[in-house]
């Protein structure tokens, strides 16, 4: 991408990104009918279809609440945890088995308790 520089970044979870493709397909319908989205935009997709646990809103604010729960959590590991809503504790050792903080029992405790307020 020559010429196109970032002018800032931000990680958005499963439910945020098929808002924003739901959005450039609508918007694709009004520019060109024949094809809507591209080939990489559709299988993007159908994956945030199949795999979005949550809806946007719930999503941005649950990632809020998680940011604002721990200083050592940021936006990108509260992105995370919101994608693959942990059931427990071995998962969230998952999600943090190559970082530089390991959350204690307690703390991973009070995570699960918060994602289970947004669970089905």
């Amino acid at each position: 991408m020559i010429g196109r520089k970032k002018l800032e970044e931000h990680y958005i979870t499963v439910p945020e990104a098929k808002e924003l493709l739901e959005r450039r397909k609508a918007e694709g319908m009004e520019e060109n009918p024949e094809e809507l989205i591209f080939y990489e935009a559709r299988v993007s997709l159908e994956h945030a279809e199949r795999f979005s646990k949550l809806k946007p809103e719930q999503a941005k604010e649950l990632k809020e609440k998680l940011t604002g729960l721990f200083e050592w959590l940021d936006e990108r590991l509260a992105t995370k945890i919101v994608d693959l809503m942990p059931e427990d504790y071995f998962d969230i050792r998952v999600i943090f088995s190559k970082e530089d903080y390991m959350p204690t029992p307690e703390e991973a405790e009070e995570i699960i308790k918060l994602l289970d307020e947004y669970r089905e």
